[in-house]
């Protein structure tokens, strides 16, 4: 009976599956071929394009519908916090969602070599999705300022920013479960025997299910036998004044770890600029725009931040529009160099809408910019 209980399941499984999939061809050729560019046609084309994602997450999960024993045991990531339904997911549930490759040379910020992989596995971005993110009890209406807190099975644990997932490319971050050491092309004999403790590195039992950060320069974020993915919303106190125009004179730079400060001028630390395509998930392209300020990373190491992993930055304005960043971002990604407070535009002193603002240029949306710049203040999620 139970035998055949799971084939009727089966059935039922492999023909719904086949609908959504059928379904969700139809919806992509209608995307690609059927509307104009008339506001009616463009609210069609939203809905399509709404109905067709939310089929492949349909597909998505009736993918993973099996029972529990049918699993590989004690393999399990939990996905908790701010999110539709808590998930676990086994190293057999991971291959399941498409997946990506990317190649990682692994040094950490001490110096150490851990040699050089392949490594295989879905998204961070697709679990999250597949979870389902959802604040409980909002006090902001976006989720610029929630942060990914991923967990080992030893407890060590790291921040990853919402913004790093969902405004730059996906494959970036990966949660692995298969690696391939890359082994060099000459033979062990022909190559200087001071190296040969790293080539020992390529031989290591590697840790899984593993966090990728294929952006970071440093590889101490890439976790190992990753045991669980919170999404966490820090409800930080931010002002929230409504203004006729939004305008901060001054920002302060506060909390963990950091010395209080005030500016009502950016200090004389190296200024750069930063030419930015200003593209918002709403509003769409606005241009090239060229922005010119002082790194967010230097300015807070003047404040005196902690190397801590597993802190955030959360930069508010007046209104209380606001961002999370983590502190590797700022400081394991070269991406983060390019982050600044920037206090001109178009190389002249911006006049309107505050006298500071945030510019995040590698983000492929415009949308974590803060536009007035009146708090940065420095949480530890320890």
């Amino acid at each position: 009976m139970k035998k055949r209980k799971h084939q009727y399941f089966l059935g039922i499984k492999g023909r719904t599956g086949s609908l959504l999939l059928l379904l969700s061809c139809i919806l992509a050729l209608l995307l690609i071929s059927g509307c104009q560019d008339s506001p009616g046609d463009r609210e069609v084309r939203k809905e399509l394009s709404r109905l067709h994602k939310e089929i492949s997450t349909l597909s998505q999960k009736l993918v993973l519908m099996e029972p529990r024993d049918k699993l590989l045991p004690g393999k399990d990531v939990q996905i908790t916090g701010e999110v539709a339904q808590t998930v676990y997911l086994s190293a057999k549930d991971l291959a399941r969602f498409e997946c990506s490759e990317v190649r990682l040379n692994e040094v950490s910020r001490d110096g150490r070599y851990h040699g050089a992989f392949y490594y295989r596995g879905p998204t961070l971005r697709s679990l999250l999705e597949f979870a389902g993110i959802k604040k409980k009890a909002p006090d902001f209406n976006k989720d610029l300022d929630l942060a990914i807190v991923v967990k080992d099975k030893k407890g060590q644990k790291i921040v990853v920013s919402w913004g790093e997932i969902f405004y730059q490319n996906p494959s970036n971050i990966i949660i692995a479960f298969e690696a391939c050491p890359i082994i060099p092309h000459h033979e062990k004999s022909k190559i200087p025997k001071k190296y040969h403790s790293w080539l020992e590195q390529l031989e290591r039992e590697v840790g899984f299910p593993k966090l990728v950060l294929a952006c970071d320069f440093y590889s101490d974020r890439s976790l190992e036998g990753i045991a669980s993915i919170e999404v966490v919303d820090l409800h930080p106190e931010v002002s929230q004044e409504k203004q006729e125009v939004l305008f901060a004179p001054q920002f302060t730079v506060s909390g963990y770890g950091v010395k209080s400060m005030s500016f009502d001028a950016l200090p004389p630390i190296n200024r750069t600029e930063i030419l930015f395509k200003e593209v918002g998930d709403g509003q769409g392209y606005h241009g090239l725009k060229l922005f010119e300020g002082v790194s967010l990373a230097q300015l807070l190491e003047e404040a005196g931040i902690q190397p801590d992993l597993d802190s955030a930055i959360i930069l508010s304005a007046p209104d209380g529009y606001r961002t999370l960043l983590s502190y590797g971002e700022l400081f394991m990604s070269p991406a983060g160099k390019n982050i600044i407070i920037g206090d001109m535009m178009a190389r002249e002193k911006v006049k309107r809408r505050g006298c500071f603002f945030l510019v995040t240029p590698d983000d492929l949306s415009a949308d974590r910019q803060v536009k007035s710049v009146q708090k940065i203040e420095v949480i530890s999620l320890r």
